[in-house]
């Protein structure tokens, strides 16, 4: 060892020996521990530099000291790299699970559609039992709306005279009787419901064989007339089309009695019946001819 390595590494011992006094050592413990390592490193590494060897123990400790800077310096470069990958890697999750949600809702899109297209069909097996059930000539239409001057008042289907509708058919679907023609343009006609005062019709009680004539009261709901005091209507009897008048095919089904009222100056009922509940929800319908 030269004497210039010599002398600089007592320079080194006492500059480190003049530090470590001036501290306190208990307050600056691992400052003073940090700063030692670094010395002794920078001053392995310039003996070194100038041809000084080390082996044994010293230089493994100086290995392993020189390693746990490196590794406590190289340690907040590690996490920003797991950091930024993490990152990157919820981004692409997020674009992920955006093109997830896009695909999920284009198949509840189509799976409504599907769900539309199953009632309709559905619908439509309906009024082909039902055109295939009545001995009486039919027209298959559709209900294309109800008319503005009130949900009970009127609805139009997309048949008319160019299809053999007239004013005065009978219009049925496959819950029960619907309503009237009351116009029949040439491609639309215009139907008023069996709630309409205008609907009158000839009806029977399927449980008592009792007959009236239905009128609708305009307020959703209809009235069997002319049934004698003497003649048996019980509350909930369902009520069905005669068949006499010729307006509709005798058995489609009307509604139920929901009130009765006799009074013995009055030789005649005074019934409430409720239409089916599925009268202002059919979509396609058969006009009788």
């Amino acid at each position: 060892m030269s004497n210039y390595n010599k002398y600089l590494w007592l320079y080194y011992s006492l500059v480190v020996g003049k530090f470590i006094k001036k501290l306190k050592l208990k307050k600056h413990k691992d400052a003073i521990v940090l700063f030692i390592i670094i010395a002794v490193s920078a001053s392995i590494y310039i003996l070194s530099a100038n041809g000084f060897k080390f082996g044994g123990l010293f230089s493994d400790f100086i290995s392993d000291s020189v390693y746990s800077i490196y590794r406590v310096a190289d340690y907040p470069v590690e996490i920003s790299e797991k950091v930024y990958k993490n990152y990157i890697d919820l981004v692409n999750i997020k674009e992920e699970n955006n093109k997830l949600k896009s695909e999920l809702n284009k198949l509840k899109f189509k799976l409504n559609r599907y769900k539309v297209y199953d009632i309709e069909n559905r619908n439509l097996k309906d009024i082909l039992f039902l055109k295939n059930s009545i001995s009486k000539k039919s027209v298959p239409a559709a209900v294309l709306f109800y008319g503005i001057e009130g949900w009970f008042s009127s609805l139009y289907i997309n048949k008319g005279s160019e299809d053999g509708i007239e004013n005065g058919d009978g219009v049925i679907s496959y819950g029960g009787a619907v309503g009237r023609v009351v116009y029949a343009g040439r491609r639309r006609s215009k139907v008023i419901p069996i709630t309409n005062p205008k609907c009158v019709f000839s009806v029977i009680d399927a449980n008592t064989g009792t007959m009236g004539i239905a009128q609708g009261i305009g307020n959703g709901y209809l009235k069997m007339r002319f049934v004698f005091n003497s003649k048996k209507v019980d509350k909930g009897d369902k009520i069905l089309t005669s068949g006499l008048g010729g307006v509709f095919t005798p058995g489609i089904y009307v509604g139920r009695v929901i009130r009765i009222r006799k009074k013995s100056y009055n030789i005649f009922q005074r019934i409430t019946i409720i239409p089916y509940k599925n009268l202002f929800n059919s979509k396609y319908v058969l006009v009788e001819k």
